[in-house]
């Protein structure tokens, strides 16, 4: 998380007696690592605990949770084609994890409706990027508007759902454990370091407490160890007043996001915003690259033979790769070497800068491809390298 937050009214010392309108609330906190990491605390007119039903839950969805694939996957560069997943249902309706390891998923989502349901991912913590679309993100702790280029943070276990103004376009990362700021853009106080590439207050936590109709008394859809199940409660269970904390949900925006640059190339490590437990996220933005003379801009061939990489292309016009569209994923599993298009990393001497907007995530644990991936995938990507045309 980011710093001290607080919204609304809290009370004057925690665990003591606290009322509001007349009635004593109840003091409920939020935790991580058990009682030993970054906590919140909320206060709300009672203590969500007074279920009435929970039910296994069905989504008629099988991109999520997803399925790992069921056949063999051999070891090859390849390239999705994600809006061949088509625009339409709810966010859960239309989520899809690609890849997934023991660390995190990455995926997409193209909701064009409401959610009806609160959300609740009792696995890991999650960061959605919003490639498209705009709307509010309603959840327990109050709520966030956002738009175009905003990374959406919901720790893990708090509850949320997505009021869309404009039909989203979301790629989604679950990250299960240390999922958020690195360590080395903090000091060890925990302000952000003035190299960082970001500052306080570029992030956004809630506006403003949630509100809800009178009646509108919605389920809660919780995964927890790959399963769903949704849970009703006599009323909707957490009418809060206030609260305060480090761990609560947060907004930052891309465009915010400061580049490093060089008189000749870096690596893609220079690039990053988030990280998690084996696995890096980065953004290429719009930034002057390598001003040298005779530098080459393109980034060059690699083998980094301990991470497997995967790029999300959001738009403009990105150096190292040809038939790459709008919203295309590549995936460059580690073990065999990849790089640029031989034309692009030729092309690229010269430029002065580049406008693309692309977002990286690098995981350090093989990544496994989930079933849902393969309808999406160009089967020629892994031989576009070859420059001889012949197969």
């Amino acid at each position: 998380m980011i710093d001290y937050r607080r919204l609304g009214a809290v009370s004057e010392k925690p665990h003591t007696v606290f009322e509001h309108e007349g009635k004593m609330v109840a003091e409920h906190v939020f935790t991580r690592d058990g009682f030993s990491d970054l906590y919140s605390i909320l206060y709300q007119k009672r203590a969500p605990t007074h279920e009435v039903k929970v039910n296994p839950f069905s989504l008629n969805n099988p991109g999520f949770p997803h399925k790992p694939a069921t056949a063999e996957v051999e070891l090859r560069r390849r390239h999705l084609k994600t809006p061949l997943h088509s625009q339409g249902g709810s966010f859960l309706e239309s989520r899809k994890t690609l890849f997934f390891n023991d660390d995190c998923t990455v995926g997409v989502s193209r909701p064009a409706k409401n959610c009806n349901e609160f959300f609740i991912n009792g696995d890991a913590d999650e960061m959605h990027f919003v490639a498209e679309g705009s709307g509010v993100l309603q959840t327990v702790f109050g709520e966030i508007d956002f738009r175009e280029g905003d990374y959406l943070c919901v720790p893990k276990g708090i509850a949320y759902r997505f009021q869309i103004k404009n039909p989203l376009y979301l790629l989604c990362v679950e990250g299960r454990k240390d999922f958020g700021i690195p360590r080395e853009f903090r000091l060890p106080q925990g302000q952000l370091r003035l190299d960082a590439p970001y500052t306080h207050r570029d992030f956004r936590s809630p506006s403003r407490l949630l509100t809800l109709g009178d009646s509108e008394n919605p389920a809660f859809v919780v995964k927890r160890n790959q399963q769903l199940t949704a849970h009703q409660y006599t009323e909707f269970p957490y009418q809060v007043i206030g609260w305060d904390g480090w761990c609560y949900p947060y907004a930052f925006s891309v465009h915010a996001y400061q580049p490093k640059t060089s008189s000749v190339h870096l690596p893609p490590t220079v690039h990053t915003s988030f990280s998690g437990r084996g696995f890096y996220i980065m953004n290429f933005v719009p930034r002057i690259v390598d001003y040298a003379k005779n530098a080459v801009p393109c980034p060059y061939p690699h083998s980094n033979v301990d991470c497997d990489e995967i790029l999300f292309y959001v738009k403009g016009q990105f150096t190292s790769r040809k038939g790459i569209e709008q919203y295309s994923i590549s995936f460059h599993p580690g073990g065999i070497p990849h790089g640029p298009h031989p034309e692009m990393y030729e092309k690229s001497v010269g430029a002065r800068e580049t406008n693309e907007l692309a977002i990286m995530v690098d995981t350090f644990a093989p990544l496994k491809m989930a079933e849902s991936a393969f309808a999406m995938e160009d089967q020629s990507y892994h031989y576009s390298w070859n420059t001889t045309d012949h197969l």
